[in-house]
């Protein structure tokens, strides 16, 4: 069978969709799902201090089929629900495997939608899981993007508020590209935001994009958040990071997604 990735036309979106409901419930019944790991690393110490989860799909028949082809489509159809159930309790289990093998100051962050929030037992089967696995709620990060924010705030952060009260931390993914104001910063309490690669990429070269960076640095300081640099693949991207006051950085230049074995192999010593 070919292994070419599959191609999709922006104009036939319905019809693509159609078609990747069903390469995700193949996917999902012959295990063709997996999860990939990018270390988040510390611009002080440039010590490993988590990494972020990310799922894959490799389809025997069409390849790789792309995140942001598959989770949208997964969002639409309702399939998020069980995929997003194998995602938690995948990550979680491999998170149990990575603090055994002595990472024991690390945090798993993990992306969540917004289906899963309003629509499923989400908070039941982390938190069972967490105490299934001897798992800090501390070492978890639950990341949304803010755009998600905007639909059903009220239920959102009610979801949030019953995680945070469990020590579990909420983090606002790809800021500054959706459409949240500053208010929701406040109103769902979160600990952290992560700096959008987009910004990122042009720090060193496009003043908009480091002013940009610099204003959500030390907004993020100011209110007592923590900040995450996505998608840093230079180094003088990382140094005018480290100079603006960022916390952590994750980007190829750091460490690209890789399956757990080898993540192990490459942090845990």
């Amino acid at each position: 069978m070919s292994t070419q990735q599959i191609v999709f036309c922006p104009d036939r979106e319905t019809s693509d969709w159609d078609s990747i409901s069903k390469i995700i419930n193949q996917a999902l019944q012959n295990k063709h799902f997996s999860m990939v790991y990018q270390p988040l690393i510390s611009v002080n110490t440039g010590k490993v201090v988590g990494f972020e989860s990310l799922v894959r799909c490799q389809s025997p028949e069409f390849g790789v089929i792309p995140p942001d082809r598959f989770i949208p489509c997964a969002e639409h159809t309702g399939q998020i629900l069980e995929l997003g159930n194998w995602i938690i309790h995948q990550a979680l289990l491999d998170m149990k495997c990575i603090l055994n093998h002595g990472l024991g100051d690390i945090c798993l962050s993990l992306n969540v939608s917004p289906v899963q929030l309003l629509h499923s037992d989400i908070f039941e089967l982390i938190m069972s899981l967490l105490h299934k696995f001897a798992i800090p709620p501390s070492a978890l990060k639950l990341e949304l993007t803010e755009t998600a924010l905007i639909n059903n705030p009220q239920q959102i952060a009610k979801a949030f508020d019953a995680f945070k009260h469990e020590g579990v931390n909420i983090w606002l993914d790809d800021f500054g590209t959706g459409f949240a104001s500053l208010s929701l910063l406040r109103k769902f309490n979160i600990d952290g935001l992560k700096i959008d690669r987009s910004f990122v990429e042009g720090i060193a070269n496009n003043d908009d994009d480091f002013t940009l960076c610099s204003a959500v640095i030390a907004m993020a300081q100011r209110l007592g958040l923590h900040i995450i640099a996505e998608g840093v693949q230079t180094e003088t991207q990382l140094q005018i990071l480290g100079q603006l006051g960022c916390d952590v950085v994750q980007g190829y230049l750091l460490g690209k997604p890789d399956t757990l074995t080898n993540s192990l192999k490459m942090w845990a010593s």
